[in-house]
């Protein structure tokens, strides 16, 4: 079933040269939505693994001075992956190739970024 979210992922991705997909998780690191050119299941764990990174920073076990930390970038030999805070509860997992632009895909994560929290009622 498509929803406003998946649209909006699908489009995202479409509109980014060699992006890969994108997935809307909460806290617990569990997906709202997503989409991608990777099965399902290899686009959750994907999104999964690099999600914990996110949590970690987010929700520390004792105070750390990365706390609120808005956006992360990981480069490695494969891929770029953007994770970008929703809102504190969710947050993005963009997956892109390793030739992809990162500033074009950062200028369009933006503009759809404010259409998904929109959505969110935020």
């Amino acid at each position: 079933m498509s929803t406003a979210f998946t649209e909006f992922l699908a489009e995202l991705v479409g509109a980014v040269p060699l992006a890969v997909g994108a997935v809307i998780q909460d806290s617990e690191g569990e997906t709202v939505d997503s989409f991608g050119h990777l099965s399902d299941f290899d686009l959750m764990v994907q999104a999964a693994q690099w999600g914990l990174l996110w949590r970690e920073l987010q929700f520390p076990p004792e105070p750390r001075r990365l706390t609120g930390t808005t956006e992360i970038l990981i480069e490695t030999c494969q891929q770029k992956i953007l994770l970008t805070t929703l809102f504190r509860e969710y947050y993005l997992v963009f997956i892109l190739s390793k030739d992809s632009s990162l500033v074009e895909a950062r200028r369009l994560l933006a503009q759809y970024l404010s259409a998904i929290r929109e959505e969110m009622g935020l």
